[in-house]
């Protein structure tokens, strides 16, 4: 004689498969044990970082791993405690034997006893740094306009895929390390004078293998003369730090302009606030 009522062991075959099914649409949803990795995308180097790996199912009592790019081995293995095992990592535990500026690619499984489960989807973590600053040498401290300065911005890494030139605030060009620097970039961004006095620095940016923000290098002066502002011959005094009075060979210098004028400057030794005067 048959019973209308299924068996305890048909009932929970029937429970489970609704319960896979549920919130479905025509079947396209499939229950997975691919667990979910969270965190955020870069950090500082210094600074500490969180990995989330989210797992399906309650899995306390197993063990959460973390891998780095393509190593089998996990990186970093913790007991899971709810649905989510947290991974904090420092920059040096993150970096390794690898250097700052360098991106990684992690990702997380979970393990009980002999299963485990399949790998999360890798996600990119870049751990940001600076170094030294460059240094920054030129060719000569006075410019008018039809010279240039020969530019040398040397960064404490390599390598390097190009450096930047700025005066005061402003940007000059993007370049190679050594960089000709013209009069016309020099006062792109100034109203016409006399005499300009600028300070000229760089930074560099490694090639894109490496993440790394450059300091800004010691400041060069240099004065920019154009004869072309006066009608008459003039001389000019400038008084500059002991300091940048060093960086300057010769302390005198003079530019021609047109119908025979002349621009002499003279550097002398002054408070550390520039002064120059023409007569």
């Amino acid at each position: 004689m048959s019973s209308s009522l299924g068996s305890p062991r048909m009932d929970l075959v029937l429970f489970v498969t609704l319960s896979l099914c549920y919130w479905t649409a025509d079947g396209r949803y499939v229950w997975s044990d691919k667990p979910k990795i969270l965190g955020s995308n870069e950090i500082t180097d210094g600074e500490t970082v969180e990995i989330s790996c989210f797992v399906p199912i309650d899995y306390t009592g197993g063990l959460c791993r973390l891998f780095r790019e393509d190593f089998n081995h996990p990186f970093s293995v913790i007991v899971a405690m709810s649905y989510v095992c947290v991974f904090n990592l420092t920059s040096k535990e993150l970096l390794g034997h690898y250097m700052v500026g360098s991106t990684f690619r992690l990702r997380c499984d979970y393990r009980l006893q002999e299963y485990t489960s399949i790998s999360s989807d890798d996600m990119l973590v870049t751990v940001w740094g600076t170094r030294p600053s460059p240094s920054l040498s030129i060719s000569r401290r006075f410019v008018s306009p039809d010279d240039i300065i020969e530019a040398t911005c040397t960064p404490p890494v390599f390598p390097v895929s190009y450096c930047r030139f700025y005066t005061e605030e402003y940007w000059l060009n993007e370049a190679p390390c050594s960089s000709n620097i013209t009069f016309g970039e020099l006062t792109r961004f100034q109203k016409p004078t006399l005499l300009l006095p600028l300070n000229l620095t760089c930074t560099y940016y490694p090639n894109k293998l490496l993440s790394i923000r450059s300091e800004y290098s010691n400041q060069q002066l240099v004065f920019v003369v154009d004869p072309r502002e006066v009608t008459s011959s003039v001389n000019c005094l400038v008084s500059v730090s002991e300091d940048q009075l060093e960086a300057f060979g010769d302390r005198t210098w003079t530019a021609f302009g047109a119908n025979g004028t002349t621009v002499t400057i003279q550097i002398t030794k002054g408070d550390p606030t520039l002064k120059n005067t023409c007569n």
